[in-house]
């Protein structure tokens, strides 16, 4: 039986892919990547050499119908640009249009940004609610007012060029909340804040506003 094996990938640090991935990865026949040139830079450091077809929040129906049918046949991976597919990401699209066709769905876990800030939080997080990338404009303040209404922590994902204007929105909305904030998480210049939404403001400025956030907001 063909099967798609969904790949996690390093989310900085090269060295944290796992050797099941690397193997995976030698031994698919296609490799299904967001980013196909984040893909070739990622087989190149291994030493791979693969068929790389796009796949990202941009495809259409009729190509995903498309990549369906060319891997319906043969073992093929996807990756992520950086972590693991689906959490955050539209890897789940392609899962759903294979899970009617005769082709097996094997994770193969590893690296995640969501569950690297939560191993080491200091906010009890035994329960929380992750809700991935906020809007740019639509459903921002609905979501938001959920974060509000919410008696667990939430986990919010975050880009360099919105992260003063998601924390401002957050307490203005929810109050002046204690929150840990993960920047460039294992990479050369990572980073973790844990301070009120206020504080956090006065932090990430200039330089600090650069690289990918993972916010955790707690409800107390």
């Amino acid at each position: 039986m063909p099967t798609l094996y969904v790949v996690a990938t390093p989310i900085g640090n090269l060295q944290d892919i796992t050797l099941r991935a690397i193997d995976t990865l030698k031994n698919v026949s296609v490799v299904l990547a967001e980013d196909t040139r984040m893909a070739h830079k990622l087989l190149s450091h291994l030493g791979i050499k693969k068929q790389i077809i796009a796949f990202h929040e941009h495809s259409t129906l009729s190509q995903i119908a498309k990549i369906v049918k060319s891997i319906s046949d043969c073992d093929s991976a996807l990756i992520t640009d950086a972590g693991t597919p689906s959490i955050s990401d539209p890897g789940q699209r392609l899962v759903s249009a294979l899970i009617s066709r005769d082709v097996a769905i094997v994770p193969i876990p590893g690296p995640s940004a969501l569950s690297a800030i939560l191993s080491i939080s200091d906010i009890d997080c035994s329960e929380f609610i992750f809700l991935g990338f906020p809007p740019h404009k639509k459903g921002r303040k609905t979501l938001f007012g959920r974060i509000a209404e919410s008696n667990v922590p939430v986990v919010l994902f975050e880009s360099p060029h919105r992260i003063q204007k998601t924390l401002k929105e957050l307490e203005a909305t929810c109050g002046d909340h204690y929150i840990n904030v993960g920047r460039e998480l294992t990479k050369i210049y990572e980073e973790v804040f844990r301070g009120k939404l206020s504080e956090a403001q006065k932090h990430f400025v200039g330089e600090k506003q650069r690289g990918e956030f993972t916010i955790i907001i707690d409800w107390i």
